[in-house]
């Protein structure tokens, strides 16, 4: 699909969720910490998860010091505590070993491929996670796709229907400028629809403002 279609697409969600334009307050390694709790667990899950963390302990340090078991007690709201708990200590401990300390600012000197790329060498941090700590937090020009953003992409025939999570990225990537205000942008609205109209179950398509030009409607 051209780009021009692409910004059909942008400029009628823009119509009904406005221009997308807040980062998130968190820096790099609380980021990812949360990104980590996030995964296939609903947002409010994950807050609560998060929340609980940062209440009983003062540091990331203390994090990796602590319990396996007593992580897994505070995190229990996210999905697969047994699982995430190891893996937030294990990846605060490889920071560590890295940096000296529970930091990730390091990653300001380095290029955004590099950066990318030893943020996935951490245990569990696959593709799409350091995304979001890429964009979300640093401001970079990568473009986080999760389950909502390729689904709309896919159904609408922004790209091929069939194509994987991290091909989506490289294929809208080349379709929009590196650019990361309009990247956040473009992420953003295509969640939100994906949320709220374009769902997984029972997708709204009589309701949506992209049904004259979406492929899945019109099929």
């Amino acid at each position: 699909m051209t780009p021009a279609f692409l910004h059909l697409i942008v400029d009628r969600l823009e119509k009904k969720y406005g221009r997308q334009t807040r980062y998130s307050s968190k820096g790099p390694m609380e980021q990812i910490i949360a990104t980590i709790l996030s995964q296939r667990t609903n947002y409010a899950d994950e807050k609560l998860a998060y929340d609980q963390l940062r209440a009983q302990f003062p540091s990331w340090e203390a994090v990796a010091a602590a319990p396996t078991e007593a992580l897994e007690k505070l995190i229990q709201s996210a999905r697969f505590p047994e699982l995430k708990a190891p893996r937030i200590k294990e990846v605060i401990r490889r920071i560590m070993e890295r940096n000296g300390s529970a930091s990730l600012d390091f990653l300001a000197d380095m290029t955004t491929e590099d950066a990318q790329a030893y943020l996935m060498s951490l245990p569990g941090v696959g593709f799409k996670t350091s995304t979001f700590v890429l964009l979300f937090s640093m401001r970079r020009p990568v473009l986080p796709v999760d389950t909502h953003v390729h689904r709309v992409s896919t159904r609408t025939g922004i790209i091929p229907f069939k194509t994987s999570q991290e091909k989506a990225h490289q294929l809208l990537l080349q379709m929009q400028p590196r650019e990361a205000d309009g990247l956040l942008n473009f992420h953003k609205l295509l969640f939100k629809h994906g949320q709220e109209i374009c769902t997984f179950s029972f997708p709204r398509c009589r309701e949506c403002m992209l049904k004259d030009v979406c492929a899945y409607y019109i099929a």
